[in-house]
């Protein structure tokens, strides 16, 4: 395939993509909810546990950090649902938290700042680190983002402040 097609406009390829790490389920009210079935740190660990639950689904489990306190948070896999349980930690409202891989320690990379002075935080929803097909969340405890934001949501905010941190894997 060359370059220029016959038109003088670009051949750009078509990208399959191998496997879908979110899938769509339909409620009984006929709501569609995203699920996320896997998501992972920037080493490639997966942070959906199959120690935690919500309703029937694994849940995503993130270490946390603030000073010398440590622990865990447990989150539910449903986007926009801020069901959450902590393990080993109390919060408090209003805290900023550091998020970090359970398995490696690996900081959370930051995506964006959010509204209320913390960091929407990425979980990537491929082994690639691929800034453009992530979810997120803010590290603020009790923030209104803080419950799981898919990616395509997060770019929509963020690009138009033109705030957006993780650029790695736009272009």
């Amino acid at each position: 395939m060359g370059r220029f097609n016959s038109k003088g406009m670009w051949n750009i390829p078509h990208v399959k993509k191998n496997e879908k790490k979110a899938k769509l389920k339909l409620t009984d009210d006929d709501d569609e909810l995203l699920v996320v079935e896997e998501c992972y740190c920037p080493n490639g660990h997966n942070l959906v546990s199959p120690n935690v639950e919500f309703t029937g689904r694994h849940g995503i489990l993130i270490k946390l950090k603030k000073g010398k306190l440590e622990g865990h948070i447990a989150l539910s896999p449903y986007c926009g649902d801020k069901s959450k349980y902590t393990i080993g930690i109390d919060l408090s409202e209003g805290e900023i938290m550091n998020l970090l891989c359970p398995t490696c320690d690996v900081p959370l990379p930051v995506y964006a700042p959010c509204d209320c002075g913390g960091d929407m935080i990425t979980l990537f929803a491929d082994k690639m680190g691929n800034y453009c097909n992530c979810i997120g969340i803010c590290n603020r405890v009790g923030c209104s983002h803080a419950e799981i934001k898919q990616g395509s949501e997060l770019f929509n905010i963020y690009h138009r402040k033109g705030e957006i941190r993780g650029t790695q894997g736009y272009l």
